[in-house]
């Protein structure tokens, strides 16, 4: 049972980095919700999105360090 959970939350971390550098590209890059989120606010987000894709990456990396400590 830890084995398909441990695989299940893996998927899910690369997908979810996945999923929020495009966000940050997207927000980068192009006008969307230019209308609500602009200025500080919008560089700040990105910054938050790149922060939070680390810190799933650094979660990720200790995931399958452990993983292959287990093993």
């Amino acid at each position: 049972m830890k084995l398909g959970l441990n695989t299940l939350t893996i998927w899910f971390g690369m997908i979810m980095i996945i999923l929020v550098v495009a966000g940050a590209f997207t927000f980068s890059f192009t006008d969307v919700m230019s209308d609500r989120l602009f200025g500080a606010k919008r560089t700040g987000f990105i910054i938050m999105l790149f922060a939070y894709a680390v810190y799933r990456g650094f979660r990720l990396y200790q995931s399958l360090k452990q993983v292959r400590h287990e093993e």
